[in-house]
């Protein structure tokens, strides 16, 4: 008998079935929403106090006390959600956060104010 030898099927990888039942159309559509929402985690993040715009650094570089004074009597009170106290030692200003979330409240004054000039504390 004459049996004809057939090729072998190729076996398809997940990634390759995957690719090959959406088609080029969902294809572009998977890249669109992958640059999307990497678009989306690079540049998310809010500002903490919406408006705000710190003093110039050499205001306070050189008088901690008056660092102390602008987080209590600026910034403290527009963070309302952190338990938040200020006090000089030595050459930083000391923030403490009493309650609410430490990075978070870490995080939001760092965006307006110089790492070097402040240190932070669970309170």
């Amino acid at each position: 008998m004459n049996e004809e030898q057939r090729p072998a099927e190729e076996k398809l990888t997940a990634g390759q079935s995957f690719v090959r039942s959406i088609r080029p159309a969902g294809c572009a559509l998977f890249l669109i929403l992958a640059v999307l929402v990497t678009v989306i985690c690079l540049t998310a993040g809010r500002d903490p106090i919406p408006g705000y715009t710190p003093p110039e650094r050499a205001s306070y570089e050189d008088d901690l006390g008056q660092l102390a004074a602008v987080l209590e009597e600026q910034v403290f009170p527009a963070l309302p959600q952190y338990d938040m106290t200020a006090d000089v030692t030595g050459d930083t200003v000391t923030v403490t956060v009493e309650s609410g979330n430490f990075a978070a409240a870490r995080s939001a004054i760092l965006r307006y104010f110089p790492e070097d000039l402040i240190t932070f504390e669970r309170g």
